[in-house]
């Protein structure tokens, strides 16, 4: 460590992963960049997680321990921002892992590159089976311009929309007033405005983040609101592209996305629908989902500054009931 303010900030929100915890945190003391913090965020855990995180703490002096009641995630992040002190901020989850060079070869690419961004590809490692696989598509090793990153980003199919592959300038946040929204699915609503605001973003094609899938994990446990905030999510990246007066230049990026988010909200419904063993609605609440997504992709879509709401939201599955939208 630097005897000044540390170069890269990475926070950790943390909620009941006693689990997983150890392995997460001694990956972050394995980097072969040594010039960081950590603020690891205790979010009202009531396992034994707060326990470790005061042992980390209290041994390593580049380690902030913020205790604070249950506020999720987004609020953790947003206050994990403020109390950090780096150039550079990254996002660990704390179930996941990472590569021992994750660090380095992020902060080397964003210097080198004067990039406000840099990016690297990941593993998807399952828990269960302790295997881990290869995302393949993703972007080249290179520099693109923020015009280019926020088109394939749009399109989620070699950049994605997830904060933690990724290192921002620290002032891509303060300057720029953003903050995650109180919602699920936060980094899509999130992440392009942050490649918005940045000149250039870099691409290191190595996997050097560790994604765990878990049953515990947010995907695993799909349900209504979750379902509900990333429909959301997708009406919030229209709103921002036409407050910007872009969205013309992104349309068919957010047109192909948009048609790709239905096979994906379709699944998280079926998902829900058949963990809970309820057959009734299934029909009603596709179709609820699929009104709000073919509203926030048409052409005729009037954007709103208020928060944002769902022309109809996706129900819990419930035993028999009449199903009709009212």
């Amino acid at each position: 460590m630097s005897f000044g303010d540390p170069k890269i900030s990475l926070i950790i929100p943390v909620y009941n992963v006693e689990k997983y915890i150890h392995k997460t945190i001694d990956s972050v003391l394995r980097q072969t960049f040594k010039d960081y913090e950590v603020i690891m965020i205790n979010d009202g855990s009531t396992d034994n997680s707060l326990s470790a995180l005061k042992e980390y703490a209290s041994k390593y002096k580049n380690f902030v321990l913020i205790d604070h009641c249950n506020i999720g995630a987004s609020r953790a992040r947003n206050m994990g921002i403020k109390v950090a002190k780096g150039e550079y901020v990254a996002f660990l989850d704390s179930d996941d892992f990472l590569a021992p060079t994750f660090l380095e070869e992020l902060y080397n690419s964003a210097t080198k590159n004067d990039a406000e961004i840099s990016c690297c590809n990941y593993y998807l490692y399952y828990d269960k089976i302790c295997k881990k696989f290869y995302m393949p598509f993703t972007a080249k090793t290179g520099v693109y311009s923020n015009e280019e990153a926020l088109k394939k980003l749009i399109l989620d199919t070699t950049f994605h929309f997830f904060m933690w592959n990724k290192l921002f300038k620290r002032s891509l946040f303060i300057e720029n007033d953003i903050n995650f929204y109180d919602m699920y699915f936060e980094d899509i609503a999130v992440c392009p405005q942050l490649f918005y605001y940045a000149n250039k973003v870099s691409f290191v094609n190595k996997p050097l983040y560790y994604y765990r899938r878990h049953k515990g994990s947010i995907i695993s446990l799909i349900d209504a609101p979750k379902t509900n905030d990333f429909i959301k999510s997708l009406g919030i990246i229209r709103n921002f592209l036409e407050e910007k007066k872009i969205y013309k230049k992104y349309r068919s990026a957010l047109k192909i996305y948009a048609f790709r988010f239905k096979f994906q909200i379709g699944y998280c419904i079926l998902t829900d629908h058949l963990d809970k063993m309820s057959f009734f609605d299934i029909a009603l609440n596709l179709k609820r989902a699929y009104i709000s997504i073919n509203l926030f992709k048409s052409d005729k879509y009037i954007p709103t500054t208020e928060p944002l709401t769902l022309p109809f939201y996706v129900q819990e599955p419930r035993q028999k009931r009449k199903a009709v939208i009212r």
